[in-house]
């Protein structure tokens, strides 16, 4: 059983340990370290987490395995560097940095260690997401052209100032569809361009709450993003392709539609997705499998993340990074 550290023990944190302690015997939270140990030592101690004062403390604890970078997103490439400078595998919860620049240091820091730096990304793991990379990979959907998602919410209603999810400095417009980005980057190729559109309609704070983002992708297919925090949930994620289209709607329904066949209408239950996500984690620590998220997709989203703060400013199409 791999043991792992949790850096930051926010929400996220909390709901990671809540789906993988006692749940498998690949991983346990052995051990973590807040910002605010005070709010969090009920929570570590009920849980048999080992809260250390410091952040040194979990890094240079040689019975850590690995560490999960979790907290403000601001943060993540800051700690994933000072995790992988101090030799440990490193799963960094998404995004994994803010920009290309800190990113593509993460991966070349991890390749030159050997050790693995993977990225947290929950939807990675839905059962209707391997459905859609099986209909992809097998060429079902001929050449893909064009992909839309929409990643819609009613939260930033609750945003207050002060909260560092609450303005556009940290979460660049059209930043909260990144969970339909990351699949879209798998599947199609690095994005080579953007551009957004951004409004502020209904937001408490000042935050770009209705946004659609415009995609140009290296090989040449198109896609947009709709990115809305002051609506009722909504969550789909739709691939054209030259035979057919398929749809991701929710999390659960699964839809492939072919110009030659007949539609294909199937809905899964999720499971627990971050157990699968830490049970990957460990699975590339012990060395037997890859993680199913590139590296080369981290960097990429993160050089979207870049441009997306560049396109709201410019009002013009931005080019990503690559590489």
């Amino acid at each position: 059983m791999r043991k792992i550290g949790i850096l930051g023990m926010g929400q996220w944190a909390k709901n990671i340990v809540g789906n993988v302690q006692g749940r498998t015997d690949k991983a346990c939270i052995s051990a973590a370290w807040s910002r605010s140990l005070t709010k969090v030592s009920d929570f570590c101690a009920q849980n048999d987490i080992t809260l250390r004062e410091n952040i040194e403390d979990v890094l240079s604890d040689e019975g850590i395995d690995g560490v999960i970078v979790s907290g403000p997103a601001q943060l993540h490439s800051e700690v994933a560097k000072m995790a992988l400078k101090a030799g440990k595998h490193t799963m960094v919860i998404k995004p994994i940095a803010l920009n290309h620049a800190d990113a593509a240091e993460l991966k070349d820091l991890a390749s030159a260690r050997g050790i693995v730096l993977a990225l947290g990304f929950d939807r990675c793991f839905l059962p209707t997401a391997d459905l859609l990379r099986k209909r992809v990979a097998d060429g079902e959907l001929g050449k893909i052209i064009h992909a839309e998602g929409n990643f819609c919410v009613p939260r930033f209603f609750d945003l207050t100032e002060g909260d560092w999810k609450a303005g556009n400095q940290f979460n660049p417009p059209g930043s909260l569809a990144d969970h339909m980005l990351y699949t879209m980057i798998e599947l199609i190729g690095p994005v080579a361009a953007l551009s957004v559109k951004s409004r502020t309609n209904a937001a408490p704070v000042n935050i770009s709450d209705t946004v659609s983002v415009g995609l140009e992708f290296s090989s040449g297919a198109t896609g947009t993003l709709t990115a809305i925090g002051v609506t009722q949930a909504f969550e789909r994620l739709h691939i054209f392709g030259t035979k057919g289209w398929a749809e991701i709607r929710g999390r659960t329904r699964f839809e492939f539609n072919p110009i030659d066949g007949e539609a294909v209408v199937e809905k899964l239950a999720t499971g627990s997705l971050l157990l699968r996500q830490v049970e990957a984690f460990a699975d590339a620590i012990e060395g037997g499998m890859s993680f199913p998220v590139s590296l080369d997709l981290a960097v990429n989203s993160a050089a979207c993340f870049e441009a997306m703060h560049l396109a709201n400013k410019s009002g013009t199409w931005e080019s990503v990074k690559n590489g």
